[in-house]
């Protein structure tokens, strides 16, 4: 007898094939094509640096930086493998598990583009607004960097690769893997700190943990957990999608750090990082984000492909 399939989103796991050894020979496929294939976007210009010929060019083997190049080069080709990412997923979902792309993000009939929208303002406004404070607070760190000729240009490349870059984690971990650990168990704090731990475990090659190796961990396993909960308690990866998305952008045109792992042209370089305040901050947003959006939601369940908006 089949196992009857309910309309919520870690059900949606068993709309297709759910053997433990497709998720792990899906998961391989995933790797595959963000980290083998997506190299090629690296591989090549590495290449094309080292038949330049040009001695102000050269090529960071463990960051995969170019030195002597437009900063713009670095990051279209740093985050051109996310596309391969989202293609794996994809590939991994449909083919492998044979059951809709979408179920990886929402089991109503289609996409809410309204609560991604909430989610991508409502983030974006406490971003700022804790930005702002942390300015006020210590303005030494905060250096006005705008160069308008360079930062339109920027800009464009920014707006169109980032949101593919946090949708693509957000797939991942969000979506096909916050979905699968769901097999193991249904308690969202365990389901959202096991998603946190492996959301953090990537970004821990990331040049920022040089301001501290233990807060900044920790800042990235709570990134990951919160982005879980809230996709658990909305029944949808939406809101986590939005955010993500209204995160990054932020960082990479306003406020970007001087030793971030992607060097965009931003209106203010920050030269100091300070975890602390990362992360408090952080936890404090997380807390209004949650009562803004999900506080008043009666229910997380979908009924009839439509969002329950609870009073939103």
């Amino acid at each position: 007898m089949e196992k009857e399939i309910k309309n919520s989103f870690l059900d949606q796991v068993y709309a297709g094939q759910t053997e433990w050894v497709r998720y792990f020979f899906g998961f391989i496929l995933i790797l595959f094509f963000w980290l083998v294939l997506g190299s090629v976007f690296v591989l090549l210009p590495i290449v094309w640096v080292m038949i330049d010929g040009n001695p102000e060019t050269a090529v960071n083997m463990e960051t995969g930086f170019f030195s002597g190049v437009d900063p713009i080069f670095n990051y279209i080709v740093l985050n051109l493998s996310f596309g391969l990412l989202i293609l794996g997923v994809f590939v991994t979902v449909r083919f492998v598990h044979g059951r809709p792309f979408r179920s990886i993000i929402t089991p109503a009939k289609q996409l809410n583009w309204r609560r991604i929208g909430q989610g991508f303002g409502v983030w974006l406004l406490l971003v700022t607004l804790a930005s702002a404070v942390e300015y006020l607070l210590t303005p030494d760190i905060y250096t006005f960097v705008f160069n308008p000729g360079r930062f339109f240009i920027f800009a464009l490349a920014v707006l169109l690769l980032t949101p593919m870059q946090t949708t693509a984690e957000e797939l991942l971990f969000r979506g096909y893997l916050l979905q699968a650990s769901g097999h193991l168990s249904r308690n969202f704090w365990v389901l959202a700190l096991v998603n946190g731990i492996l959301f953090m475990i990537p970004h821990l090659g990331n040049p920022e943990l040089a301001a501290s190796a233990i807060l900044l961990p920790l800042f990235y396993l709570s990134i990951g957990a919160f982005f879980a909960f809230i996709t658990l308690r909305d029944n949808s990866a939406e809101l986590a999608i939005g955010a993500h998305a209204a995160n990054n952008l932020y960082s990479a045109l306003f406020a970007n750090y001087v030793n971030s792992a992607l060097q965009t042209e931003s209106i203010f370089l920050v030269t100091e990082l300070n975890a602390v305040y990362a992360l408090v901050s952080f936890w404090v947003m997380a807390i209004i984000f949650y009562f803004i959006l999900l506080r008043r939601r009666t229910s997380p369940a979908r009924q009839t492909g439509e969002l329950i908006d609870g009073g939103n």
